[in-house]
């Protein structure tokens, strides 16, 4: 029998998402990152997005603390990317990063990257909604095909000109 978790999972697998990974440089200069698809704009005055991150996630304290993150918009290829932070490790990560002045970590090749303030935080269930003020953006020029997940799957999906 299908448990109540297993079954909302099922069916929030048929909402189409877009695949980001958050990351934030750690103390020790590395990088933490994470994939994530609960990522949403929140407000454009101030401008605001919203990511959650698992409370048993090791990369939350080190959020927290630091403050300040990058959420980056994968394109079209970068499964490899999501399926390595989203638990899939590779030997080596197939990520390459730049660091922003301050060092925050930005994915090379994403559509487009988010450095946020962390603004405030919720705990809410088995997840930590952390609300972050924009204060930075970068794009490519031309927009890549999007990646995106649904039903268990990757695929890749043209982004009309803007």
């Amino acid at each position: 029998m299908t448990s109540p978790q297993q079954r909302f999972r099922q069916l929030m697998g048929r909402f189409v998402t877009g695949i980001t990974v958050i990351a934030v440089q750690s103390d020790d200069e590395h990088i933490s990152a994470m994939t994530a698809n609960a990522v949403t704009a929140v407000s454009l005055d101030p401008l605001l997005l919203l990511c959650c991150i698992r409370n048993e996630s090791g990369m939350l304290p080190g959020l927290l603390a630091r403050g300040v993150f990058s959420v980056n918009i994968l394109s079209a290829g970068q499964d490899c990317i999501s399926s390595h932070y989203g638990g899939k490790r590779m030997a080596v990560s197939p990520a390459v990063w730049n660091r922003n002045e301050n060092g925050v970590p930005l994915l090379q090749g994403a559509n487009a990257s988010f450095v946020c303030r962390v603004d405030s935080s919720h705990r809410a269930g088995d997840h930590t909604v952390i609300f972050g003020a924009v204060e930075a953006m970068t794009a490519v020029e031309r927009p890549e095909k999007a990646l995106v997940y649904a039903a268990g799957r990757y695929q890749d999906i043209p982004l009309a000109a803007s």
